[in-house]
C-alpha cells in the first residue's frame, strides 16, 4: 500500500508539473501572438490574462481585448476571450466567445455582434507545424447590428472545415444557418415588399476545397493557403418565394481565376429581377432585355419563372451560353 500511495503522489507532482508547464506555454504563446501584431504596428491590447482548469484542462481567459489592423482598417474589441486546451494534448483546442456584446469596425461600418454561446471546436495535428484537422464554429442565436438598424441574425449557425486525409490539403466545408433573417438595412437596400418573409426557409452549403499547401500555423502568420479546386456539392438558398440551387467544379489558377461550369437552379427570377435593379446591380434601362433573355432562357428548359443554367468560367470571364455576363471574381485569400 505504501509503495502504491509513493506512485500515486509521483503521478500527481508529475502531472502537476506538466500542467504548470503547458500553461505556462500556452500563456507565453498568447502574449507573442499579440507581441507580435504589436511590431506589425497593429493596436493589440490585452488587459488581464488568467490562467484556470487544472487539472485536467488548460484555460486562458483574456480580458479587455482590442485589435485593430492599420492596413485594412478593421477591428475588434470584446470584455472577454477563452481559449481551453486539453491538458493531455493542447492541440485539442476550444475558444469561446462572450456572451456580451462584441464590436467591430471597418471604414464602411462599425457594428455589435451579440451571440449566445458562439465557440469554435479546433483539432490540431500532432507536430511542430501544428496542421489543421477540422475546424467547428457553432453559436445560438446570434445578430450584428449596427447604431442606425438591425443588419443579420439567425437563431442557431454551424461552420465546419474538416481535412479529408491527414496531410492532403484537401478540405471539407459545410454552413448551416437556421432561420437567418436579414435585417432592415439589407430589406431595405433590396427594396423587399413589407409582406416578404422576415428569415430564409434554408440556408445551407456544402463543398469541397483542394489548396496548394496545407492549412497549418505558417497560414497566420506567412501566407494563406490557396484554393486550387473548388467542388460544390450544394448550395441552397430559400427565402419567400426566391429559391436558389447551385452546384458545379471549378479550377483556379496561381492568378485566382477559376475555369469550370456551375449548373444553377433560380426560382421566381422575376422577383430577383426587382430586387437587383432596386439595389441598383441592373439599370432600369436595361430591365426590358433582361426580362427578354431570362424569359426565353426559362422557355427553354420548359418553365415561365424558373431557370435551369449552367454558367461558364473561363480566362476571368462568365457566360451563360453564348451571352456574356462579364468578369468573374478572382479567388484569392488573403
Amino acid at each position: 500500500m505504501g509503495k502504491l500511495i509513493k506512485v500515486i503522489v509521483m503521478l500527481t507532482v508529475l502531472w502537476g508539473g506538466w500542467w504548470a508547464i503547458a500553461s505556462a506555454g500556452l500563456e507565453r504563446s498568447v502574449r507573442a501572438w499579440f507581441d507580435a501584431r504589436h511590431a506589425e504596428g497593429w493596436q493589440a491590447d490585452v488587459g488581464t490574462i488568467e490562467k484556470a482548469g487544472f487539472p485536467l484542462r488548460l484555460q486562458t481567459r483574456l480580458n479587455d481585448i482590442a485589435l485593430a489592423d492599420p492596413a485594412t482598417g478593421t477591428a475588434v474589441s470584446m470584455d472577454q476571450f477563452d481559449i481551453t486546451a486539453a491538458a493531455y494534448w493542447p492541440g485539442y483546442v476550444n475558444v469561446t466567445l462572450p456572451n456580451t456584446p462584441i464590436t467591430l469596425a471597418s471604414p464602411s461600418m462599425r457594428a455589435t455582434l451579440n451571440a449566445q454561446d458562439a465557440q469554435a471546436d479546433l483539432r490540431l495535428r500532432p507536430g511542430t507545424a501544428l496542421s489543421l484537422e477540422s475546424m467547428v464554429l457553432t453559436s445560438g442565436a446570434w445578430a450584428i447590428d449596427t447604431v442606425a438598424s438591425d443588419v443579420l441574425a439567425a437563431d442557431t449557425i454551424a461552420v465546419s472545415m474538416t481535412q479529408k486525409k491527414a496531410g492532403a490539403p484537401v478540405y471539407d466545408f459545410r454552413i448551416d444557418a437556421e432561420n437567418l433573417t436579414p435585417g432592415t438595412l439589407p430589406r431595405g437596400f433590396l427594396g423587399l415588399p413589407a409582406d416578404w418573409p422576415l428569415a430564409f426557409e434554408t440556408f445551407t452549403g456544402r463543398m469541397t476545397v483542394a489548396f496548394d499547401t496545407v492549412w497549418d500555423r505558417r497560414a497566420l502568420d506567412q501566407r494563406r493557403p490557396q484554393p486550387t479546386n473548388i467542388n460544390l456539392q450544394l448550395a441552397q438558398f430559400a427565402w419567400g418565394a426566391v429559391e436558389i440551387l447551385a452546384t458545379g467544379e471549378l479550377a483556379v489558377d496561381a492568378d485566382g481565376f477559376a475555369s469550370g461550369t456551375i449548373s444553377l437552379k433560380a426560382e421566381n427570377w422575376p422577383a430577383m429581377l426587382n430586387m437587383a435593379e432596386t439595389s441598383g446591380y441592373l439599370a432600369s434601362g436595361f430591365r426590358p432585355q433582361a426580362e427578354q433573355m431570362l424569359g426565353a432562357l426559362a422557355q427553354m428548359s420548359g418553365q415561365t419563372s424558373g431557370l435551369d443554367v449552367t454558367i461558364t468560367l473561363q480566362d476571368g470571364r462568365m457566360s451563360l451560353g453564348f451571352i456574356p455576363l462579364g468578369r468573374a471574381p478572382r479567388i484569392i485569400l488573403r
